[in-house]
């Protein structure tokens, strides 16, 4: 668990300094950069950016606010991997299970660093896991395809039509090409607050009364770490980058509630 752990925290953070590289390097709302059918170029504008550009336009269309469009648009998409991430949390929580018969399976091996010794352990783990149902290698596959997904969207926003020209923007009176304003502090503290209270809530659910002390430093580490990283990230993208981020948490959250307790195999939607 303490492996599986690291591995998130590690593709957390690799996220996190992308897109910070992204709106360090300054984030331009410029109506030259607007992307559009005839302006798109490469497999990656073509194929992802361009048709969430062209579904958030269509939303807006049928819902006839720009602020809206991006709240569904966002939901759809989180819906569409949301029984991956059930999966992948029933996979942690089922992990946690398994943790004394791990520890008995390295105590065995304790001291013995030699290469035999050390492929027999690993075998002795790889058939406890398939003995389990578990895949320890579950819980970074969602982050891996929701990390091009959130680069699809900062690309989105930054570059939609009607964000870059200034046209239609605004939501509940803020405009959503804002950076590094009033609004977006409010948005980056929201966002940090949901993720705090998800991240608990998945643990206590996950863990139950089970939690060690090294995982409960873990989380304390990630928390220290990813948390204000992700507020800064929020504040210095467009507004409509928060308001994405917003969403996506209290969905995480609804998702927190859905996973079962240890041990119980939750059944996705």
């Amino acid at each position: 668990m303490k492996l599986d752990m690291k591995k998130k925290l590690i593709l957390s953070l690799v996220i996190i300094v992308g897109v910070l590289a992204l709106t360090g390097c300054g984030v331009q709302i410029d109506p030259e950069r607007a992307l559009t059918a005839e302006t798109a170029s490469g497999p990656w504008e073509t194929f992802l950016v361009l048709p969430l550009i062209q579904m958030i336009t269509w939303i807006y269309g049928l819902v006839g606010n720009l602020g809206v469009a991006i709240i569904i648009a966002t939901i759809l998409t989180k819906a569409a991997v949301m029984p991956l991430m059930l999966k992948s949390m029933n996979n942690t929580a089922k992990m946690q299970t398994i943790q004394p018969e791990q520890d008995k399976i390295k105590q065995k091996y304790a001291g013995k660093t030699d290469r035999e010794a050390q492929m027999k352990m690993q075998q002795e783990m790889q058939a406890l896991y398939k003995e389990k149902g578990i895949n320890p290698m579950a819980g970074c596959l969602p982050m891996l395809i929701q990390m091009p997904l959130m680069f699809a969207f900062f690309q989105a926003f930054s570059r939609h039509p009607y964000i870059a020209t200034n046209e239609v923007r605004y939501f509940l009176g803020m405009s959503l090409s804002s950076v590094s304003e009033v609004p977006n502090v409010i948005f980056a503290a929201i966002v940090a607050g949901l993720m705090y209270f998800s991240q608990m809530q998945t643990q206590k659910r996950t863990q139950g009364n089970n939690a060690n002390s090294q995982t409960a430093n873990t989380m304390k580490m990630t928390n220290l770490l990813f948390l204000p990283m992700m507020a800064m990230m929020v504040y210095g993208s467009p507004l409509a980058m928060g308001l994405y981020f917003i969403v996506s948490q209290i969905m995480m959250t609804v998702q927190s509630f859905i996973i079962k307790k240890p041990g119980v195999t939750a059944t996705p939607f």
